[in-house]
């Protein structure tokens, strides 16, 4: 899934933004590994499968360390299934992303082929 969130961002011209996989400290030291970051603008998007939702172990873990990532002042960004398969979903995560990297203008919210609607 994340592959295909990475295939998102690409489609819409924002994957340059993003690094993959980056170790993200605060002043205590390494909060965490991240799935997609934008160390300029500060910005963690974060793709959550279904094991975020239903082990209460992953849940509390991940609440900690995205609590202690916008605490030491980034944005963190959440993306689920719901995201990447329902059009209307698409085009809002994108218009948030764009926003939050900066873009004067979102990319234009186009049906993209690679992703089944």
């Amino acid at each position: 899934m994340e592959t295909l969130l990475r295939l998102l961002l690409e489609a819409y011209g924002l994957a340059g933004y993003f690094e993959f996989q980056v170790e993200v400290s605060d002043g205590a030291g390494v909060i965490g590994r991240f799935d997609l970051v934008c160390v300029e603008r500060r910005v963690i998007l974060e793709y959550d499968g279904e094991q975020h939702r239903t082990s209460r172990a992953q849940y509390l873990r991940d609440n900690r360390r995205l609590d202690r990532a916008r605490d030491a002042g980034w944005t963190v960004i959440r993306a689920h299934s719901i995201d990447l398969f329902e059009p209307g979903a698409r085009g809002r995560l994108i218009v948030r992303l764009a926003q939050k990297l900066g873009r004067v203008q979102a990319p234009a919210l186009v049906e993209v082929a690679l992703l089944p609607n």
